[in-house]
């Protein structure tokens, strides 16, 4: 893995519904060594990025606004923890697609973070 990459996933599982994706914090990369060095921890925005990412491997949603919702973090994210990402697309009733994604990112009992991002017109 490149000292560039905070995230090496490690496995992935997608429905229409959901997508799942268990992965490693790099322990070599480079941006722990400004954020922080005594306690290195992976920045909010690093964090959303790779949600975001792995929404567009799900589901390629229309670019453009979006909106941020109740996102929480809730323990600190540091090197060489192997997590579980869980995104469910919300689905409205008749079954159509409303832009709206809730996650979360856990280990085992454990919550790190938490949240929902919408898309478009669904905010």
């Amino acid at each position: 893995m490149s000292e560039f990459e905070i995230f090496r996933v490690d496995h992935l599982i997608v429905s229409d519904s959901r997508f799942e994706v268990f992965f490693t914090i790099n322990t070599k990369a480079v941006i722990f060594t400004e954020h922080f060095p005594d306690f290195p921890v992976v920045p909010g925005a690093c964090i959303v990025g790779f949600v975001f990412e792995c929404i567009e491997k799900m589901d390629k949603p229309i670019p453009g606004l979006f909106l941020l919702q109740r996102i929480a973090f809730l323990e600190p994210i540091t090197p060489g923890l192997e997590l579980h990402l869980v995104i469910d697309k919300k689905i409205g009733s008749g079954g159509c697609e409303v832009g709206k994604y809730n996650f979360k990112i856990c280990q085992e009992v454990v919550n790190f973070c938490r949240g929902a991002i919408s898309f478009g017109d669904s905010q």
